[in-house]
């Protein structure tokens, strides 16, 4: 990439409520930022930017959560006045000649690189300068997180970019770099970044097993403290539980799928009226300072909408199944919990509309998606239970529950429906759809539906000038 900008911000709180260091390096010059890495205080406040970079529009803030993601997927129905038609909803996936996804997909891309650089950049220096970090454990708990951060990114930039993985592996897509310097990187084949993002997270896994886990603010030592906010050791297992499933390896995906459900201490939700983005069954996190304002052109409290993302009475119902009576309890559905209910049939999500201990949170991995994982990966005569574990909580009545007796058909379609209203404006239900290869979904407006790949922006074809 032709500039990489580090931003290491020191905030006082993981509120990430202010920041007051910016240090510009770029990788094709000296590093000017020895002079940060010479202390504990120092290393806390990088480790903690690192998350704060994830928080800004272009990436999880935004694009990688509830916009373009989800946009790819058909959620929304935000359009100008006037019928829209399928050729216009389609014009997304023109993804070398519409501007606005030619924008998204440069500035996605040249983001996560960012991030990556940053996140090369810490353990580079943990590893020369660690021995200034003097609390016990403390530098096996930031290089554990900062492994876990970088598999993070690889595999949505894998999921992105790469092949459909079950038929082409072995496929170059993505650059792949682990130290932060100026030598170029060609594109990798997808198994063999696979590779390094499973080793990276099962460094992690043993570097974090003594995470203190403690879900609660810890007031006299923040950076032990509420842990949903950081990459701690459940949300490793659970993203070791996400890549082997999209390696194809579900023995190994059910396992750890099962030691997040046991182990976490977490529990399925079951009333998202305070609770709005399902906190409580949440993993990993981030936490959005100023949320309200910074995302009121997409969601916003109020019975009239002009720019966000509303959908219609059709889409919700379609989404929900309501007209088969199905979804009616489902809290994910219900006015003033899962969705804002308008007199003029629009309905407005309200995961970012939160206030208060649930406020201003971006959920980017919660419990619910290790119960799907498992449901896939398991004998079909089990996956019934982990699905209706999930409905079940949500409201959904056991009347409409999966049985034992079901087909590999019935699995993939009660997963596809799950995904579809659990994960919505979260950005996880384009991967399931990949992962499948499926020729079309609901609103899909194209035949035989195959833009899955993202094309590698035209000026950056390696991350590092690579060919």
């Amino acid at each position: 990439m032709k500039n990489i900008l580090v931003v290491i911000i020191c905030v006082t709180s993981l509120c990430l409520s202010s920041c007051k260091d910016w240090i510009d390096v770029n990788p094709k010059t000296d590093i000017e930022a020895e002079e940060f890495f010479t202390s504990e205080d120092g290393f806390k406040s990088a480790l903690t930017g690192l998350y704060s970079m994830m928080v800004l529009e272009k990436s999880y803030g935004r694009q990688m959560t509830f916009d373009f993601i989800e946009r790819l997927v058909q959620r929304y129905d935000n359009y100008a006045p006037g019928a829209v038609t399928d050729e216009e909803r389609a014009l997304i996936y023109n993804y070398g000649e519409t501007e606005s996804s030619k924008t998204a997909i440069a500035d996605i891309w040249l983001k996560l690189y960012n991030e990556i650089a940053n996140i090369n950049n810490f353990l580079q220096y943990l590893e020369t300068n660690g021995d200034v970090i003097v609390t016990d454990g403390y530098r096996e708990l930031m290089e554990g997180e900062a492994r876990g951060l970088r598999a993070f990114h690889y595999l949505d930039l894998l999921r992105l970019w790469g092949p459909i993985y079950s038929q082409d592996s072995t496929k170059a897509c993505i650059p792949y770099r682990e130290k932060f310097n100026s030598d170029s990187a060609p594109l990798m084949a997808a198994n063999e970044v696979m590779k390094r993002i499973i080793a990276d997270l099962k460094q992690a896994e043993e570097l974090l097993k003594n995470d203190p886990m403690n879900y609660e603010r810890v007031a006299d030592e923040p950076f032990v403290g509420a842990r949903k906010y950081r990459m701690n050791k459940y949300a490793v297992k659970a993203m070791l539980a996400r890549a082997y499933l999209y390696a194809g390896n579900k023995a190994q995906a059910a396992r750890y799928a099962r030691e997040v459900i046991n182990g976490s201490g977490l529990r399925l939700a079951r009333d998202n009226r305070e609770d709005v983005s399902l906190y409580e069954e949440t993993l990993f996190a981030l936490s959005m300072y100023n949320m309200e304002e910074k995302l009121s052109a997409y969601w916003k409290d109020g019975s009239n909408f002009d720019t966000q993302y509303y959908i219609s009475r059709s889409n919700i119902s379609s989404v929900f199944e309501i007209n088969e009576g199905i979804g009616l309890n489902d809290m994910r559905y219900r006015s003033n919990y899962g969705f804002i209910h308008t007199s003029g049939n629009l309905f407005l999500c309200r995961k970012y509309l939160g206030s208060g201990l649930y406020g201003e949170n971006i959920p980017l991995i919660r419990l619910s998606e290790m119960y799907y994982i498992l449901a896939e990966s398991v004998d079909l005569s089990e996956c019934g239970q982990y699905i209706n574990a999930v409905k079940n909580a949500r409201g959904i009545s056991r009347a409409y529950n999966l049985g034992t007796n079901v087909t590999e058909s019935q699995r993939l379609e009660a997963l596809n429906k799950e995904y579809q209203k659990e994960f919505f404006a979260e950005g996880q239900y384009f991967y399931f759809l990949k992962r499948h290869n499926m020729s079309t979904f609901y609103r899909c407006p194209v035949e035989n539906f195959s833009a899955y790949v993202l094309p590698v922006p035209d000026d950056e074809k390696t991350y590092g000038e690579a060919e």
